[in-house]
């Protein structure tokens, strides 16, 4: 990886389009995956360059030139649609979100439930994600907000900081004092976290 990667510094032009975006998918710095996206869309125009071009530019959240560069995409299907139905949700367009996670298949329906949630409808966040895979941090949540802790614990299955802050929630919910200590002392490794949990009305009375 790093020779590849050094050869994308010295001689970017000698590279084949699938080794220009894998080099692109191995760095670390956004800028420069764009910057590397960008080379191969001038270079070969190909649909998959322009589609991870739009994906990155969403990394940096810049959602305006990541609609530019998935409208640019030729092929139109289900992933695209996905694609569509974050910029639209990102720009607050919910409705438009829906149409396009609608035609997203299995993830689109696993995103509509994200939007199911801001808009308030915690129901029917639960039913679109109730099939999510890996680990959903917005299955949990909608597990919560709908009052079904067991069913939260149970799909709380990875360690992700936010995950185990959702896991520190379900704790003070059911009055387990050392679990929201234990599960808010893994969430504290990500420090926004940390400032969040020292605000939050959920842990009221739980010494943190």
């Amino acid at each position: 990886s790093d020779e590849l990667l050094n050869l994308v510094d010295d001689n970017i032009d000698v590279l084949d389009e699938e080794s220009l975006l894998h080099a692109a998918a191995l760095v670390n710095d956004v800028d420069k995956m764009i910057e590397l996206y960008k080379k191969a869309v001038d270079k070969y125009g190909s649909d998959r360059a322009q589609f991870n071009l739009g994906a990155a530019y969403l990394l940096k959240d810049q959602v305006a030139n990541a609609e530019k560069a998935f409208n640019k995409v030729q092929t139109k299907d289900e992933e695209l649609n996905n694609a569509l139905g974050v910029v639209a949700m990102r720009k607050g367009d919910f409705d438009t979100a829906e149409k396009l996670f609608k035609k997203g298949g299995a993830t689109g329906k696993t995103n509509q439930g994200v939007v199911d949630i801001l808009n308030g409808d915690y129901d029917k966040a639960v039913q679109d994600l109730a099939d999510a895979r890996g680990c959903c941090h917005n299955k949990v949540l909608a597990y919560i907000l709908t009052d079904q802790l067991e069913k939260a614990e149970s799909s709380a299955k990875c360690q992700d900081a936010k995950v185990q802050y959702l896991r520190a929630i379900i704790a003070a919910r059911k009055g387990d004092a050392s679990g929201v200590a234990k599960y808010l002392k893994l969430a504290g490794k990500d420090p926004s976290l940390a400032e969040r949990a020292a605000k939050d009305i959920e842990f009221a009375g739980f010494d943190i």
